[in-house]
């Protein structure tokens, strides 16, 4: 989620409307139905990882990875292989990820994260994934060498299926044979409906990845379907997406999924409880009562970003009631083990004085272009950028920003004024980091 709210107008393909028949067959990856009572999965989602083939950590790249608002760019490879030695440490049954895997669809990015991923099916941990809007057909792949950066090989939905093939594709049992969305059934008792949300086919007319997405109504047609048979052998169905099916935050255009109430009203219907979700950067939890039963939407804070947030989600396959929590991953151990205290210093510094930056800087931008109106001083200026910077670090966090001095001076200013809305909401953030509940 860019600060900066670069938002794209919201194009759904719906229509089309094309039936798609769902193909089914056995997954092949080799691994038996989890039998026990509990299975397990490590949820991320907006990892972004760009290759370190693609770049030298030279002047280009750097400027490149400090205007990526607030993500934290130039660690990316680093953050992800601390996720893998976390999950080969914890051992869940599964690995979730939610899409934008890579920086920006990079085929080079894409091979490297495969690659990681490879570590852990090795161990027997199953890994399911689905794309985000930066991962496929992406026109601005690029990489870096000293003071210039070059086009990159993007990748297609094809070639993503195929790199992806032990992440998720080998181990379909049922899948939508128009897009990339698929079933799997870890167990007797619990399947994942990894749909595919991102809408990427105008992409390259366009000049940019398109940030909103939808589900076509054949695939709606399709997940009813599954759905109707999950509800025959009594098993719990918790879809998976990139696109938030509800608002999360005060900015929902692009990154909520287009015609939400439909496909929350199928989802009703195929008696879902629970989603996953990304997208939005944002650690955030929300629920939403549809036909009389309550669904909850768990957007995962993206790895890249300020906590490097993974989820983990438990559920006890007799009774079917689950618990979530959403726990920072431990970057700063993981590099010193590897790279040593002087390392670990200053990727401290860097992981948080990018993220305070872009909320300061974008405060700092719009308070400026107003001056004139306002007559504000340099000095309250500063002191409210500065009060933009707690907010962004406390958003993306998902929980409440603390009252400083810059906070009160929000306080103060009138309701008119752009942004003070949004500082405000940052003082109520509860509840994001924990859920229990029936998904069955």
């Amino acid at each position: 989620m860019k600060f900066h709210l670069r938002v794209l107008t919201l194009t759904v393909l719906l229509g089309s409307a094309l039936l798609l028949t769902g193909c089914h067959r056995s997954g092949n990856t080799g691994l038996a139905q989890v039998k026990g009572r509990n299975l397990t999965a490590m949820v991320i989602s907006d990892d972004h990882v760009i290759a370190p083939s693609l770049h030298d950590n030279g002047e280009a790249f750097d400027t490149y990875a400090g205007n990526d608002a607030g993500a934290d760019l130039k660690y990316s490879a680093t953050i992800f292989k601390a996720f893998i030695a976390k999950a080969l440490a914890t051992k869940p049954d599964i690995v979730i990820m939610s899409g934008d895997i890579t920086n920006n669809g990079e085929k080079a990015s894409h091979e490297y994260v495969a690659k990681q991923l490879k570590r852990l099916t090795k161990q027997g941990i199953r890994v399911y994934v689905v794309p985000g809007n930066h991962d496929l057909n992406n026109p601005i792949t690029r990489r870096f060498k000293g003071k210039k950066q070059y086009e990159a090989e993007a990748i297609d939905a094809a070639q993503f299926k195929q790199i992806y093939a032990k992440a998720g594709y080998d181990a379909a049992v049922d899948h939508d044979s128009h897009s990339l969305s698929y079933l799997v059934k870890p167990s007797k008792k619990t399947w994942f409906l990894m749909l595919n949300s991102a809408i990427y086919k105008s992409n390259y007319q366009q000049g940019s990845s398109t940030v909103g997405g939808g589900l076509p109504d054949g695939t709606l047609d399709w997940v009813a379907k599954v759905g109707r048979e999950a509800k025959k052998q009594h098993a719990t169905l918790i879809p998976v997406l990139h696109h938030n099916i509800m608002n999360h935050t005060m900015i929902s255009q692009g990154y909520t999924i287009g015609y939400a109430d439909q496909v929350r009203e199928v989802f009703s219907k195929a008696n879902v409880k629970l989603t996953l979700t990304g997208h939005i950067h944002a650690q955030s939890i929300k629920h939403k009562m549809i036909n009389g039963q309550e669904i909850t939407d768990i957007a995962s804070g993206a790895l890249i970003m300020g906590q490097h947030y993974y989820g983990t989600l438990k559920i006890d396959q007799h009774t079917g009631q689950a618990q979530y929590h959403a726990t920072p991953l431990d970057v700063s151990t993981y590099i010193q083990q590897h790279q040593g205290t002087k390392a670990v210093k200053a990727y401290q510094k860097y992981d948080h004085d990018v993220l305070y930056a872009s909320g300061y800087n974008a405060a700092l931008s719009s308070l400026y272009e107003d001056q004139d109106e306002n007559h504000y001083s340099t000095k309250k200026i500063k002191t409210l950028a500065t009060g933009m910077g707690e907010a962004n670090i406390a958003m993306f966090r998902g929980t409440p920003v603390k009252i400083t001095p810059a906070i009160t001076a929000w306080e103060k200013m009138p309701d008119s004024v752009h942004l003070k809305q949004f500082i405000l909401k940052t003082k109520n953030l509860h509840g994001n980091l924990k859920w229990s509940g029936d998904v069955r």
